[in-house]
């Protein structure tokens, strides 16, 4: 080895700690990424409605420094449910996770597709089978927001209405 190569050695071992030491530039808040504002539109206090029929009285807002969005689903007939949704900066994708008080969960990845948030999950039904569904929250020009769910099981030949819901702000 020769002495430069040496002295290049010994510099670099003597200075690495303090190149391992220095703080990387901080990433921006969620707050401060568009993709995280994605479902901004969802905010808010509402009324949920199965045609006339109400449903529930629902809150969407964002905690964890708008790292994420809580749904607070409080129903008409003692159906309560929470979820949980975020922007999985890895998959690219938003992620949607839910429980009702019955102890149902549901786990959906998604996109934004325009006005629409599509999600989509396969679903294992009791006999093992697989559901395929989608769930959009699709946000109308009047400021409702419709919330439609199919699902197919028959590998996505064809599709069935499972529920579609109008959601109303409230006052």
């Amino acid at each position: 080895m020769t002495l430069r190569a040496l002295f290049c050695t010994v510099a670099f071992f003597a200075i690495a700690p303090f190149l391992a030491a220095q703080p990387k530039a901080p990433r921006p808040a969620c707050a401060d990424r568009a993709e995280f504002h994605q479902l901004d539109f969802w905010v808010g206090d509402w009324e949920v409605f199965n045609k006339d029929q109400k449903l529930s009285d629902t809150r969407i807002q964002r905690v964890l420094k708008d790292c994420a969005l809580e749904e607070l689903w409080v129903g008409a007939r003692g159906n309560d449910g929470k979820g949980l949704s975020t922007y999985n900066e890895r998959t690219k994708k938003w992620e949607y996770f839910w429980v009702s008080s019955s102890g149902a969960t549901s786990h959906f990845a998604g996109d934004l597709l325009g006005t629409e948030m599509r999600f989509a999950m396969d679903q294992v039904q009791p006999d093992g089978s697989i559901r395929q569904r989608h769930w959009s929250l699709i946000r109308e020009p009047d400021g409702r927001v419709r919330e439609l769910s199919v699902g197919s099981d028959d590998g996505g030949k064809t599709w069935s209405t499972e529920y579609d819901y109008e959601w109303r702000k409230k006052p």
